[in-house]
């Protein structure tokens, strides 16, 4: 049994790689949030504190108006629910066919789509360009929408068949004995029980899909369907970065992430005390 002098120190030593890793954790976050409601001149001047005489708005107002924020917004919107309903929708669907139903030939695609986990994105984008332009599908909605979807779903199958496995075939049985097909017993059945890893797939990949550059940047030129993170792309040039601005606008993108975690946190906890009480 440890001494009580010897578990105080260990505490102590927890306690204070607990606050280092914090504190590292939360510069970024402080250095933008300083920066966003000052002067150019100050940024440069006293980038780590703000006093009251040197506090404005200025800069909020200018980067909500030049990032044309409502728009890019609605943008962003669209291209975050279309992209993760898809993506829940198809991987879990595959998922489920991969898991209860089996097969040597989709054993054979589940390795292939974890295989695909491991490819650089960059191999696949000037195909890809080409096939939306092809398509017809460059420059809108739906097609921009469809890569986010195509390049997550192999993780996303992934977790949702690792979690479907874990689930008792008593399940599958007792439907089948109540007269439910395969796909009324996906929908009935498994689908409800998906909730915890759907979450943290909706979590995972909406952030990523909201705070993401190269995609819109590939597959979206026209200036009245870009996202908010393309937007904020404008304040910085080979000539000049606009600090003040670009930090402005990290402060209005990340807003609407943290209202939407916070809507969620209770829903989100919830989710996940549920999967733990189930395994």
């Amino acid at each position: 049994m440890a001494a009580p002098g010897h578990r105080r120190r260990s505490r102590l030593v927890s306690n204070v790689i607990l606050v280092f890793f914090c504190l590292l954790t939360f510069m970024p976050v402080w250095y933008f949030l300083n920066n966003a409601f000052k002067e150019e001149k100050y940024v440069y001047q006293n980038p780590l504190t703000i006093t009251p005489a040197q506090f404005t708005t200025e800069n909020v107002v200018r980067a909500f108006n030049h990032i044309k924020y409502a728009r890019s917004f609605l943008n962003s919107f669209i291209f975050v629910t279309t992209s993760c309903a898809l993506l829940v929708f198809l991987s879990s669907l595959a998922s489920f066919a991969i898991a209860v139903v089996r097969g040597r030939l989709l054993g054979a695609i589940y390795v292939g789509f974890v295989l695909m986990i491991t490819l650089p994105f960059g191999l696949a984008m000037i195909p890809l360009v080409s096939l939306l332009r092809d398509l017809g599908l460059l420059n809108t909605y739906l097609g921009t929408s469809l890569v986010y979807t195509a390049t997550a779903i192999p993780f996303a199958v992934f977790l949702y068949t690792g979690y479907i496995r874990t689930i008792p075939r008593d399940f599958e049985d007792a439907a089948r004995i109540d007269g439910c097909g395969l796909l009324r017993t996906f929908a009935s059945v498994y689908l409800p029980l998906l909730g915890t890893v759907t979450i943290t797939l909706l979590i995972l990949r909406g952030v990523a899909i909201y705070n993401d550059l190269l995609i819109p940047l590939l597959t979206i030129s026209d200036v009245f369907r870009v996202p908010l993170a393309l937007r904020l792309y404008s304040f910085a040039t080979e000539r000049i970065i606009q600090w003040e601005l670009l930090f402005a606008g990290t402060f209005l993108v990340s807003i609407p992430v943290i209202v939407a975690f916070l809507f969620l946190q209770r829903f989100i906890t919830s989710e996940a005390i549920g999967g733990a009480i189930k395994g």
